[in-house]
């Protein structure tokens, strides 16, 4: 069975458990992608059609139950002579299992667990389902120490399969009712027996009655008294044994009379008002002491002096036929007469019975269409209605199906059922909401990266000196409230810090920039920079960033430039320089009076040369050198030059300017 697919949609996992009729495994449904726990019936079973058809009537029964005490089955069907049960998973263990563990509970636990089993009988018995096994082993207790009842009906198919058979007693023995060991008819009040011996044995540990056979314990539960649980354990109070003792009445007139009873009897045990309750005495009828017990085993031996039934009746006979030999003969033709009317009447009405009336009560069979999932909910009940099935909707979340569609369906497509038969269809509720992220106090990066899934993020802004700009204030939808990221609008509102018009700074010193912007203490102020100006007086602003007008908010950076005054002006030096006139003078050749090339010299012409400066003795040309020369000449010419400042030398050749340079300091410098 490991890994094999039943039915296309249950992938078998792993074996959980089973017992002398089905194995049970954890499997997935990989259409609602959720564990369930898949029942196979054992081979013996697939071939007995008459358990087959039980079973199928019993556990599609079953079905219809809907309880949070109740294991739910999902599905029932059939492949490849494989019949199985698809129920709910509970993860767990058993009832059974818990007290062997634990041993006894304690009262108030044992009180809560009969709270959820004596519920989930209730709600079977109202929809006219009698159990026929209850037992700590059919049991289970999940998570949060929730109790849920499981194999509703199952136990009714093989009892109606098998018993007739074998006179075998029905179900675990240690919790049969007096008349199911009898082989009697199994009423609602047989299930509130059973539950009485569970709750005997959460209160003590163990079961009530115990023998080497089933046989001595079938017997032991049609004449021994049940032990008293407080004559070991007089903590318990006597409102808790007074429910075991009225649920467990050998006769069923004795019990409840409804599941809803003892329901009721149970919330109530630990009511002050019952706190002086006296034990409960059951009487003990004459006739159980002579009733029969019926063969239930091989090697069952009664008392000698046990009085049956049958022998008493045999007493009565043998009187009876005495007392009908005084009759007159002449009174038996009339009798024999009268019988043989009686007869033929009665055969006519057992013809009626097995020809006419069961073709009145035939139920035809349907088929459960095919493609019914994801169709839209009302053309599936249109679909469904037409085949005159009863349709029971439940909504459930899907990531995948659209709202309003079809899940799945329980039973599943070509199961056939009876004409009235109620169909569940899981319709999808669409997305799964979830809880609204909460952001506020979040940057606005942070939230854009957060609800970036979201449909859109509306930003709103609001002043606040309380926090940073582009902090998150509120927010809409509020944390924890359920959204469908997808679908929703976020309005986010954001701080913004107050804002102001930006003052005008310039030509203030630094305590009168400072009071003019004591009135927003966040600002982050910069005054250390200053700068040389030739207007404005040392101390006293040059520039200001915001400029004035603008603006600005709390926290925002503010630049201001002071003045040192102007620039101190450093003294002149004297920096004379060698210059070189070359000989000839060539008027298309020369361009630095600083060269140092020498011409070719040529007797008879002589050159008129006159040179002036412009430095920072002369603001106009002033004539250092006037001769003239027929062969190269080297003329120092004085300058006087400021740092940051330049000299200019003029040369005039024949009478004519012929050449002009300047000459800055750092120049001049180089020259020394």
């Amino acid at each position: 069975m490991m890994n094999k697919r039943i039915n296309d949609r249950y992938h078998i996992l792993r074996p959980i458990g089973g017992g002398g009729m089905a194995d049970v495994y954890l499997a997935r449904d990989i259409i609602l992608d959720r564990d369930v726990a898949v029942k196979v019936l054992k081979p013996q079973f697939s071939d007995d059609e008459d358990f087959i058809k039980r079973f199928r009537r019993e556990a599609q029964a079953a079905t219809s139950l809907s309880h949070p005490n109740v294991v739910n089955i999902y599905d029932v069907g059939e492949e490849d002579k494989l019949y199985f049960i698809v129920m709910e998973y509970v993860s767990g263990y058993t009832l059974k299992d818990y007290i062997q563990q634990k041993g006894k509970l304690h009262v108030h636990e044992a009180i809560h667990i009969m709270e959820q089993i004596t519920a989930a009988i209730e709600h079977a018995h109202e929809n006219h389902i009698i159990h026929r096994d209850i037992k700590p082993h059919n049991i289970l207790i999940g998570k949060g120490g929730t109790a849920k009842v499981t194999d509703f009906g199952i136990a009714r198919a093989i009892s109606d399969a098998t018993i007739t058979h074998t006179n075998s007693v029905l179900g675990s023995v240690h919790y049969l009712s007096p008349e199911q060991a009898r082989g009697g008819h199994v009423t609602y009040k047989s299930d509130i027996y059973s539950l009485g011996i569970v709750m005997y044995e959460m209160l003590t540990g163990q079961v009530p009655f115990s023998g080497d056979t089933a046989v001595s314990v079938a017997i032991k539960h049609l004449q021994s008294t049940l032990p008293l649980i407080r004559d070991n354990d007089p903590s318990v109070p006597q409102s808790v044994e007074n429910v075991v003792i009225k649920a467990t009445a050998k006769d069923p007139q004795d019990r409840y009379e409804t599941t809803g009873e003892m329901v009721t009897d149970i919330h109530t045990v630990f009511d002050h008002t019952r706190n002086a309750e006296k034990r409960l005495h059951i009487p003990i009828k004459d006739d159980e002491a002579t009733r029969a017990v019926p063969v239930i085993g091989n090697g069952v031996k009664l008392d000698d002096n046990q009085q049956t039934v049958e022998h008493q009746k045999t007493e009565d006979n043998v009187e009876e036929k005495k007392n009908k030999k005084g009759k007159k003969k002449k009174t038996r033709k009339f009798w024999i007469t009268l019988s043989l009317l009686i007869a033929f009447f009665l055969v006519g009405i057992i013809y009626l019975a097995f020809s006419l009336i069961p073709r009145l009560l035939h139920v035809d069979d349907v088929e459960i269409p095919d493609d019914l999932v994801g169709m839209e909910y009302e053309e599936v009940y249109d679909i469904l209605t037409e085949l005159e099935l009863e349709v029971n909707r439940e909504d459930r979340y899907s990531d995948e199906i659209e709202k309003g569609h079809v899940i799945a369906h329980t039973p599943s497509a070509g199961t056939l059922v009876k004409v009235g038969y109620t169909v569940d269809v899981i319709v999808s509720d669409g997305i799964e909401p979830e809880p609204m992220v909460d952001v506020v106090g979040a940057s606005r990066d942070w939230v854009e990266r957060v609800l970036e899934d979201f449909l859109e993020i509306e930003w709103e802004y609001e002043e606040s000196s309380d926090h940073d700009d582009d902090t998150v204030l509120r927010q809409s939808p509020e944390a924890g409230e359920l959204i469908i990221p997808g679908e929703t609008i976020v309005t986010i509102t954001l701080s913004q810090r107050p804002t102001f018009v930006m003052p005008n700074l310039n030509g203030l010193n630094r305590d009168e920039v400072i009071d003019s912007l004591a009135s927003h203490p966040l600002l982050i102020l910069h005054l250390d920079e200053e700068q040389y100006h030739p207007s404005i007086e040392k101390g006293r602003v040059i520039s200001q960033n915001p400029d004035r007008g603008t603006e600005i908010r709390e926290q925002t950076e503010v630049k201001v430039i002071f003045s040192l005054g102007p620039e101190p002006e450093e003294e002149p030096e004297d920096l004379p320089i060698t210059v070189t006139v070359p000989y000839p003078v060539d008027y298309d050749e020369i361009e630095d009076i600083l060269g140092e090339d020498e011409g070719e010299e040529e007797d008879n012409e002589s050159y008129s040369v006159r040179i002036s400066i412009i430095d920072m003795n002369n603001s106009t040309p002033r004539r250092v050198v006037d001769r003239d020369i027929t062969s190269n000449e080297q003329f120092y010419i004085p300058m006087t030059v400021a740092p940051n400042a330049s000299g200019f030398i003029l040369l005039y050749v024949n009478g004519e300017e012929f050449a002009e340079h300047e000459y800055t300091y750092e120049e001049l410098k180089e020259y020394e």
